[in-house]
């Protein structure tokens, strides 16, 4: 993912909104980097070729206010609350889907069960929302288009879920502490309830399964035509989650709102 620097101007201890100094910022790691521009016109893998294809809309997902908003610690509980229901319900017909068509000769090359992120979900908008929290599902227009995505390939052509699996999983296995340091550290929220999507119990070393990920990756057994598909629905997802996240800006505005000074102006806050 590109490297974005930022102040941590709404972090509790940060350097604070007057200081001048930039300081690295985590990215929310989605996918893999993309790759250096020397080895773009190279004979690549799947994997590497699906990682080139997709850095562009990469890069422009991580672009949007919100994440960039999430990555400052411009965080309150009611835009982290949307946030994981909106997830819970791409992940419930991702996963659906994903178990729906498990032996298909594509799919099943990257079904991991032990990747599923439902369960985690519902243990943590019990904790965000209360036992009633079914009752703050809310498919919005954007959310709306993406789970029609995944309905639709489910029910068209089953093998680009791949793409979908790709995109969701190794982001969250990539970036996901990251985004969860930042928000536990915003909420002042301690232990594991709320946090149980980012940690994923049947992975004992996430390098070392990606890695096997992506070896599964480049041994799917499919055409020049097919690995041309799979990356153009990997955008397709990009895309879609990006919607979602600018969905979300204004659950990060009222945030915004909240945590600055008195007197600081959203417009100065978004120079930032």
């Amino acid at each position: 993912m590109s490297r974005i620097t930022s102040l941590f101007s709404f972090l509790p201890g940060g350097p604070g909104l007057a200081s001048n100094r930039r300081v690295a910022q985590p990215t929310t790691g989605r996918v893999d980097l993309p790759l250096p521009a020397e080895q773009e016109s190279e004979a690549l893998s799947f994997s590497k070729k699906i990682r080139a294809g997709t850095a562009q809309a990469h890069r422009i997902t991580e672009s949007t206010q919100f994440v960039k908003a999430i990555l400052r610690g411009a965080v309150d509980i009611e835009s982290y609350r949307n946030m994981q229901t909106g997830l819970y319900l791409i992940y419930s017909a991702m996963e659906e889907e994903l178990e729906r068509h498990r032996a298909h000769p594509l799919v099943r090359s990257v079904y991991f069960p032990e990747l599923n992120r439902c369960g985690a979900l519902e243990r943590d908008l019990t904790f965000l929302w209360g036992e009633a929290w079914r009752e703050n599902l809310r498919i919005t227009p954007a959310r709306k288009q993406y789970l029609e995505r995944i309905r639709w390939v489910g029910e068209n052509d089953p093998g680009l879920l791949v793409a979908h699996s790709y995109t969701r999983y190794l982001g969250d296995l990539s970036g996901g502490q990251v985004v969860e340091r930042v928000v536990r550290r915003s909420l002042g929220i301690e232990g594991e309830d709320g946090f149980h999507f980012f940690h994923f119990d049947g992975v004992s070393d996430a390098k070392e399964f990606k890695n096997g990920y992506r070896a599964r990756l480049d041994a799917l057994p499919i055409s020049a035509g097919q690995a041309d598909s799979l990356i153009d629905e990997a955008n397709r997802v990009f895309a879609l989650n990006r919607e979602v996240f600018e969905e979300l800006e204004g659950s990060w505005l009222r945030a915004l709102a909240r945590l600055v000074p008195t007197g600081f102006s959203q417009r100065a806050a978004l120079s930032h």
